[in-house]
């Protein structure tokens, strides 16, 4: 690929002319066969009674419970009549399904990086560039294998289509794209990366060249692919018609822990595609690269994210390649959004191994940008993917949404003149209502012109579509042009602003005209909305009542302030008993939780409801009216279910609710509670040493994430630390610092003696103050003490200081011991710890001489005891002389501590002797008194 658009002088991308821009929703199906799962309980002979009870012949097997059959009679009677049959379980037509991909001649373009910067993987790739073992089937038209971008990222696939050709080769071109987007080779030099950065792709054919396929194909395509390994399945394609085969296959997989993500379609209409719809597949829609619904993407509750699908470079098949292009196409539809969620999806599935499907959901449903609508809505489902989030990334803001015009109901309409009004429709399934004042009966011409409607040139259009009501907003005619004719000789669109048209007879009284895009999207070009009175009558469709005649506040109304009563105004009289809280609910449009409300009595007068939360509605938070259930007077009707969203002010985050802290030795532990903030980014805390609290750019950063608790350690002793933390939100905005200062203290300690005979005591005396010598009485303070040759301290004595922060205790130690003593911390004080202070303890030595007075040549007795005993340890009998102690002989203690020498001096006179005790890891060293021997 050498350059963004493709031309025979310098090949680049190919833009192939695949079909129409929006596939018809006229569910098509096999016409004479029908899928049919039989029970497990049915016999071999009970199946094959069914089948031959119909007329009709086993065509295949599609899996182990479910064949396709196929007979003289239409597909409907067939269903019919097996359906009946009790071993029968589930059955269903075999629905034609077609790629959801409109690739088309778009001739601006944008290049990758535009559109994965929309759902930040540039930076998810920092986090993770690879899907592990992760195997992704793509469920497709096939694929180029020998495509060199995706050299070694694929595995053996399948051909549920030809059992006679078991290679998915790829005869239309759909099927290299949309696996092209997941696994093309990235960071190899060629072509383009593919969003899994390093993927291995299963290629599971079920489509034919022309991009259909039915569903018993899918069927075994699904099936296959969970059989041999498969944990993400992508499946770009879908159409109307629910089929309970195909919905028990995907049931499979995702019980056999595989993700499923499907592309929403291109209707652009409000029609259920499948198998999108299916609760157990994530269904995308498709945004252009500014994050904006395209005109083509289906929508419905059923929608669960958004991606983008406009002009998505990916691989294209050679073969089908024209001569002059590399093999690169440019893919638009939903077919290119759902393989970008797929390889999102499977790198997320490969850092946690062990999520299920429902989890990996949750975490790119829960952690999507809000697009379009605030909350949940029925354009984006949760929002616009956030592979970085999704990846453990830091969250970051929404998507910005225009704030409404102010004439969303008939209680705000505008009031028309005869002549001509200009307005856009600047939010997804946004409303503009206008009102012509009241007259006489008349007829009324309406003409609705949007801007020009070019696929080929944007990526959202307009599709004008005109209501016309009487003054109780009955319906008096409509008129549509959503998408443009087709040249009968091209069968290309034919470009250019589309008109819609309509002539009805008004009765007396106001009219009330809506003005709406019909595919769903937004348009910031203007329309233009003109009426007048006479003409032809041709009202078009007429219709259905609207129900509501205001709501407060606005629909789609930003900056609602968090003490709001919502309330609803019906159009016409309503049952009361019909209305109540199960028929109008407050919910939570992020999460979809019903808000607890005190629902007022249904006013008849002013035909209103008014909505009181319990409590405070949570700042910058999405909310939703919902009204479903509820009755028209007098008839057993209900209304169709409707809804209205607005935001709440966001506000800067409430300051922590608390904020407490506790000092310890050189750390201390701070914890907080967060008040309710839908929107929170992270807490952020910070230290400074001293009295003063830091600022957002002054100290250190000690904690930046969103949990409630964090231990500070590698402190300093004796210093006073303060902290404050603030709530951030995604916004930027911060809350009001939450202040908490911890004192510096500081302690000492001395004995009575630093020496102490064996069975002596000394007095351990402490003190701790704060650091400004400021004393606390009754402060906890542990002393601990050890043995000189052990590591571990034992505790000696808890004690609490005295009204001057001192205290002592009095220890009587066995052997030589090391003290010191900690202050433990408080809520408000750091904790301390003294340095180590060491009691020698000397054994006790006995010493006997008899008889002191002895003959040269005699003997005399140098005997006693040492205590504590040190049975085995020798002790030196030493001798005086020349004015130093000489060790003259030496002996082992006894098993009691005794000890005895024999002394026959050679000399007369008078010899000094004593008996040395050595020190030892226990004790110091100790000697006897001094004996002395009269020699005569």
């Amino acid at each position: 690929m050498t350059g963004s658009s493709g031309s025979a002088a310098e090949p680049g991308p190919y833009r192939p002319p695949f079909g129409a821009h929006h596939k018809s929703a006229k569910a098509e199906f096999e016409p004479n066969a029908v899928m049919v799962k039989f029970k497990k309980k049915a016999t071999s002979s009970a199946r094959k009674a069914a089948v031959s009870k119909v007329g009709a012949t086993t065509e295949d097997s599609v899996t182990s419970n479910v064949v396709k059959i196929k007979g003289d009679l239409s597909a409907p009677e067939l269903l019919k009549k097996v359906k009946a049959d009790p071993a029968v379980e589930l059955a269903s037509l075999n629905y034609k399904r077609h790629i959801a991909a409109v690739p088309n001649d778009e001739y601006y373009g944008t290049d990758q990086q535009t559109y994965l910067n929309t759902v930040r993987m540039p930076q998810a790739w920092d986090l993770s560039k690879s899907t592990g073992s992760q195997i992704v089937a793509v469920l497709d038209t096939g694929v180029d294998a020998g495509h060199p971008d995706l050299a070694g990222h694929l595995v053996p696939g399948y051909n549920a289509v030809s059992s006679t050709r078991p290679n998915p080769v790829d005869d239309n071109g759909h099927g290299t794209m949309t696996l092209g987007i997941i696994a093309a080779g990235a960071n190899n030099g060629i072509g383009i990366a593919g969003v899994g950065w390093n993927v291995k792709a299963m290629p599971v054919k079920v489509l034919d060249a022309n991009g259909d396929g039915y569903d018993a194909d899918i069927a075994e395509g699904i099936d296959w692919a969970v059989a041999h390994g498969a944990n993400v399945i992508n499946m770009s394609l879908g159409g109307p018609g629910d089929n309970p085969v195909l919905h028990n296959a995907v049931i499979n997989a995702v019980n056999h822990g595989v993700v499923v993500v499907v592309a929403a379609g291109n209707d652009g209409t409000a029609a259920m595609q499948y198998p999108a719809s299916y609760p157990e597949a994530i269904a995308v829609a498709a945004t252009n690269a500014g994050g904006v619904l395209t005109d083509f993407s289906s929508y419905g509750d059923w929608v669960d994210v958004a991606a983008p699908g406009w002009d998505i470079l990916s691989t294209g098949s050679r073969a089908l390649t024209p001569a002059g292009y590399e093999p690169y196409w440019y893919c638009t539809g939903t077919s290119c959004s759902a393989p970008i969620v797929t390889a999102i999806a499977a790198l997320v599935k490969n850092k946690w191994p062990s999520f299920t499907p429902a989890q990996v959901a949750q975490r790119l449903e829960g952690l999507a940008r809000d697009a379009g609508p605030r909350g949940i809505d029925r354009y984006y489902g949760h929002g616009i993917v956030d592979a970085y989030a999704a990846l453990g990334g830091k969250t970051t803001t929404d998507f910005p949404v225009l704030a409404p015009d102010g004439n969303d109901q008939p209680a705000r309409a505008v009031p028309l003149s005869p002549g001509t009004i200009s307005a856009t429709i600047n939010t997804e399934g946004e409303v503009d209502w206008y009102r012509v004042p009241p007259t006489a009966s008349r007829t009324l011409q309406l003409i609705l012109t949007g801007p020009e409607f070019n696929e080929d040139k944007y990526s959202v259009n307009f599709g004008p579509r005109v209501e016309v009501y009487d003054a109780n907003l009955n319906g008096l005619g409509s008129a549509v042009k959503a998408y443009p004719d087709i040249d009968a000789g091209t069968g290309r669109p034919i470009w250019g602003a589309q008109v819609a048209k309509t002539t009805v007879t008004a009765p007396a009284g106001e009219v009330f005209i809506a003005v709406r895009n019909d595919n769903g999207s937004r348009d910031t070009r203007p329309y233009t909305l003109s009426y007048g009175e006479g003409g032809t009558v041709n009202p078009g469709v007429v219709p259905p009542a609207y129900q509501i005649r205001n709501v407060g506040p606005d629909d789609n109304r930003l900056e609602v302030s968090v003490s709001t009563t919502p309330m609803v105004t019906f159009a016409q009289d309503m049952d009361a008993f019909s209305i109540g809280p199960n028929t109008v609910r407050l919910l939570n449009g992020k999460t979809g939780a019903v808000v607890p409300t005190t629902l007022g009595a249904y006013d008849a007068s002013t035909r209103s409801v008014v909505i009181t939360p319990t409590a405070p509605m949570l700042d910058g938070t999405p909310y939703r009216i919902d009204v479903n259930g509820v009755r028209h007077a007098g008839a057993d009707v209900n209304l169709m279910p409707w809804s209205s969203v607005f935001l709440t002010s966001d506000e800067p985050p409430k300051k922590l609710t608390t904020f407490t802290g506790s000092g310890a030795y050189l750390a201390a532990a701070l914890a907080w509670t967060i008040p309710p903030t839908p929107d929170l980014e992270q807490v952020i805390v910070r230290r400074i040493t001293g009295g003063k609290a830091p600022t957002l750019t002054t100290g250190t950063l000690v904690y930046a994430r969103t949990g409630t608790a964090v231990k500070d350690t590698g402190l300093a002793q004796g210093t006073t630390y303060t902290y404050a933390a603030w709530a951030k939100d995604r916004a930027g905005h911060y809350s009001m610092p939450a202040v908490k200062s911890l004192l510096g203290m500081k302690s000492g300690i001395s004995t009575t003696s630093t020496l102490v005979n064996y069975g002596g005591s000394i007095t351990i005396k402490g003190s701790t103050l704060r650091i400004d010598n400021l004393a606390y009485a009754g402060l906890p303070v542990n002393v601990y003490v050890r043995p000189k040759n052990v590591s571990t301290f034992k505790l000696l004595a808890a004690l609490k200081t005295s009204s001057t922060g001192t205290l002592s205790v009095v220890d009587k130690p066995a052997v030589s011991s090391v003290y010191m003593l900690t202050f433990p911390g408080s809520a408000d004080l750091m904790g301390t710890r003294t340095a180590d202070i060491t009691v020698q303890v000397a054994p006790t030595i006995s010493a006997t001489l008899a008889p002191a007075a002895i003959k040269l040549g005699t003997t005399t007795a140098f005997s006693g005891y040492v205590a504590p005993g040190h049975a085995g340890q020798t002790v030196y009998l030493q001798q005086y002389g020349s004015r130093v102690w000489k060790s003259i002989a030496s002996v082992k203690l006894s098993t009691s501590g005794k000890y005895a020498f024999g002394i026959k001096p050679a000399v007369r006179g008078q010899i000094a002797y004593r008996v040395w005790f050595p020190a030892d890891a226990d004790h110091a060293q100790a000697y006897t008194v001094n004996k002395i021997v009269t020699v005569s």
